[in-house]
């Protein structure tokens, strides 16, 4: 297979009211569909980015495709043996040891401390962070939080990275640094990336394949994989593309 697949998926949430109860009588509880029959694809070894107005259900895509969340119905087709996992806008990070330590520890289910150790080092230098590879978390910058996040989340073995609006909180020099390293680690690592993002140039900058959800979980592809990185987002072509998929991101309103 060539694609991860998920097919006719749904996901509601029940939730009870925290209203006065008046005279005995409690108020019936609200439930919200969030997912209708979702069907969506994702190329293997490529980044698809999901565009979508706040609610239409990006967020609870993710969340159920690491399994951090269980959906009403549908189906998620993966190939054998492969496993997501998420990093979100304030990724976990294990507060008492350095960065070295933590990307370490994430990095241990079937390797040797010697092993687990070399495979630290070498993310620790690919989202360089050598020289604060002795700091612990609480000395960090924003930034260099996401940038351990991110090692950690490289280290799980995980073949499929869900990134949940990951540069959100930082500083937009910070974020296009990451943007870029975002993009020389998929060059060596070729992992599948799904990537929620509300910004559109982020998306152009990013995406070999973009994805417009609307909220009735109708959706809309744009195939970017004959453009080539980086990318000049001024020229007539992106130009056109920014235009076209802003005009399909609106049809919600």
């Amino acid at each position: 297979m060539d694609t991860i697949e998920v097919r006719k998926l749904n996901k509601s949430y029940t939730s009870e009211t925290t209203d006065i109860i008046v005279n005995g009588q409690r108020p019936p509880a609200v439930t919200r569909q969030v997912l209708f029959d979702l069907d969506i694809s994702f190329p293997l070894g490529k980044i698809t980015v999901i565009l979508g107005r706040s609610g239409c259900g990006k967020s609870t895509l993710l969340r159920i495709l690491e399994g951090r969340d269980r959906a009403d119905g549908g189906e998620i087709i993966l190939p054998d043996g492969w496993r997501c996992t998420l990093l979100s806008p304030d990724p976990y990070v294990i507060t008492w040891t350095s960065v070295l330590r933590n990307v370490a520890m994430a990095s241990g289910a079937g390797r040797t401390p010697e092993e687990r150790l070399e495979v630290a080092k070498r993310l620790v230098h690919l989202v360089r962070l050598d020289d604060v590879a002795e700091l612990r978390p609480v000395e960090l910058s924003t930034g260099m939080r996401q940038r351990l996040g991110l090692a950690r989340t490289l280290a799980s073995q995980s073949q499929v990275l869900l990134l949940d609006e990951p540069f959100a909180s930082l500083d937009f020099i910070t974020r296009e640094e990451l943007q870029q390293e975002l993009l020389e680690i998929q060059k060596e690592l070729k992992k599948t990336i799904v990537l929620v993002t509300h910004q559109l140039d982020e998306a152009l900058l990013l995406g070999e394949k973009i994805v417009v959800m609307h909220a009735d979980s109708s959706i809309r592809e744009f195939d970017l994989m004959q453009h080539p990185y980086p990318r000049d987002l001024s020229s007539p072509a992106f130009l056109a593309l920014r235009k076209e998929i802003a005009k399909e991101c609106k049809k919600d309103l």
